[in-house]
């Protein structure tokens, strides 16, 4: 809506939470500083974002688990009963993900490579496939385990590393009105000037995060806790679902599988939350916004996904599909975020200096 285009800085209703990178004292020259141009995050601001995960760290991952051989399957750790926590033989955990449907998989595998694409690795567990074979070296160790999960042979599983010491992340008090909503806050009141540094890395990591699950139609976010306000108006005092802080002070997007495939076949349905979401944000990592820039002129960013896809997963062929509609959402879908960036730097932009 008109009104929601006009808080250049909503999404701070639901940011400033404790934790995140090294804290800085409050104040106005933390506020002056966080942004420039009037639309993008300081590069200073942008350095102190924890790094999270590497490009070299999904490269390590992804041939790690392809050779590793599990000698435990565990209930509990890795969200729904279907999945399973792994020990591999060197001791390391692994988070092993089994679809109710294949298309949770698909989700779940070009989400991350989404990210990649977008430049938000660091923010995504590094992910690598598996076939499930009982008969097979990897799950030799394991026959009994398989057999009590009922898993189908023949299916896809993602792994991801398992992650100790994560931490919730819950929409933070400052921003939550007595009725449990949400509401915009409006840069021109000087409300940044009040943010410590801590908060103002926090809000770098978020505008990132709902410009994501925007693009993947991810519903199984903060766009459920939105619709879950209609009859439990304390759900923004609880964990935010599927996001969760490292010990280092990322924001870790868990649990994608709703992205893209799924998400995009119910977009309908979850858009009317997820588009007022994203037009509640009008300040961005200019990185983050020259990757959105370039999709939509480039007019074939299902195309550049699948690619980047088949060349980290070439075994898993079965999993580089987008349907022709799905492929043509994603577009969509970029080109109005696209819109929505050039609308804030039309209206809020400001040359270097003024």
């Amino acid at each position: 809506s008109p009104k929601t285009f006009r808080a250049l800085l909503t999404l701070a209703a639901f940011l400033g939470g404790a934790g995140g990178a090294a804290r800085g004292p409050p104040g106005g020259r933390e506020g002056r500083a966080a942004v420039r141009g009037g639309v993008f995050w300081s590069r200073g601001l942008e350095e102190r974002v924890p790094r999270g995960f590497s490009e070299a760290q999904a490269a390590a991952w992804l041939e790690a688990a392809r050779g590793a051989r599990l000698v435990a399957l565990e209930r509990g750790g890795c969200g729904r009963s279907s999945n399973r926590l792994a020990r591999f033989a060197d001791g390391t955990r692994a988070c092993v993900r089994y679809g109710v449907s294949p298309e949770q998989i698909r989700g779940e595998a070009l989400s991350f490579y989404l990210a990649r694409l977008l430049g938000l690795q660091r923010h995504v567990p590094p992910l690598a496939l598996a076939l499930v074979e009982a008969r097979g070296a990897q799950w030799a160790q394991v026959q009994d385990e398989l057999r009590a999960a009922h898993w189908a042979e023949g299916s896809v599983v993602s792994l991801t590393r398992w992650l100790p010491n994560l931490t919730d992340v819950v929409v933070p008090a400052p921003w939550r009105s007595e009725d449990g909503r949400l509401r915009p806050l409006r840069a021109a009141g000087g409300e940044l000037a009040n943010r410590s540094q801590a908060e103002l890395v926090d809000l770098v990591q978020w505008t990132d995060l709902i410009l994501f699950d925007y693009l993947t139609a991810n519903f199984d976010r903060l766009v459920s806790n939105l619709f879950s306000l209609q009859w439990d108006p304390r759900v923004m005092q609880r964990a935010t679902s599927n996001l969760h802080r490292g010990p280092g002070g990322a924001l870790v997007f868990l649990d994608n599988e709703a992205g893209l495939v799924h998400g995009y076949r119910v977009a309908g349905m979850w858009d009317k939350y997820n588009e007022p979401l994203l037009q509640s944000v009008c300040v961005f990592r200019e990185r983050t916004a020259r990757r959105v820039l370039e999709l939509h002129r480039g007019r074939d960013a299902a195309a550049r996904l699948l690619r980047l896809y088949r060349h980290h997963e070439p075994r898993f062929p079965e999993l580089a599909a987008l349907a022709d509609p799905h492929a043509q959402l994603l577009q969509r879908r970029l080109d109005f975020l696209a819109k929505h960036i050039l609308h804030c730097k039309a209206k809020y932009g400001r040359r270097p200096g003024t």
